[in-house]
């Protein structure tokens, strides 16, 4: 499960004024209420005085958890997310998919292709097939198709497949 965060945001000044006022014990507590409504962490830390780096803010969420302390009675500020409860910021891609015919050639021409090596003269089967399974991969990525679907459907590692479409 993940937690939402407002990163980049700063605590609103009547709470740092407040968070500065209280003791040890209650910062402590009030500091692990500001994380779980969705704070982060940087954002706690540079709120007090002194500075507190992440890691200590982080390590009195821990403690708080393990070592629960009654609640306070002072409201605890929501941050203002940029994005819809559930969601990323930006849409899912959606693939257009290769198209069936170029499905079997990239399927055919990928063991051929295998097999070349640069010092093969240009028109033995294996450099053909290799120029071939090139050409249709490159247009098929300059078309929208993933590298992840076209290095599936060669049998090949998203790796191999990048340097075939990119380099």
């Amino acid at each position: 499960m993940s937690r939402r965060t407002a990163r980049g945001q700063q605590l609103p000044p009547q709470e740092v004024e407040f968070l500065n006022s209280l003791g040890k014990i209650d910062q402590v507590k009030r500091v692990h209420d500001l994380y779980h409504a969705g704070w982060s962490l940087d954002s706690i830390g540079s709120a007090m005085l002194p500075k507190r780096p992440r890691t200590t803010v982080r390590s009195w969420v821990i403690r708080e958890e393990n070592n629960p302390q009654p609640e306070t009675d002072a409201p605890i500020p929501t941050p203002v997310y940029r994005t819809e409860e559930g969601s990323y910021g930006k849409p899912a891609f959606e693939s257009p998919g290769i198209p069936q015919e170029s499905f079997y050639a990239i399927q055919e021409l990928a063991p051929l292709a295998r097999g070349y090596r640069s010092r093969m003269a240009t028109t033995s089967a294996a450099a053909v097939a290799n120029d071939r399974l090139s050409g249709v991969c490159i247009t098929l990525y300059q078309k929208g198709v993933p590298i992840r679907e076209l290095a599936e459907a060669a049998g090949v590692t998203y790796r191999a497949m990048y340097k075939r479409v990119k380099l």
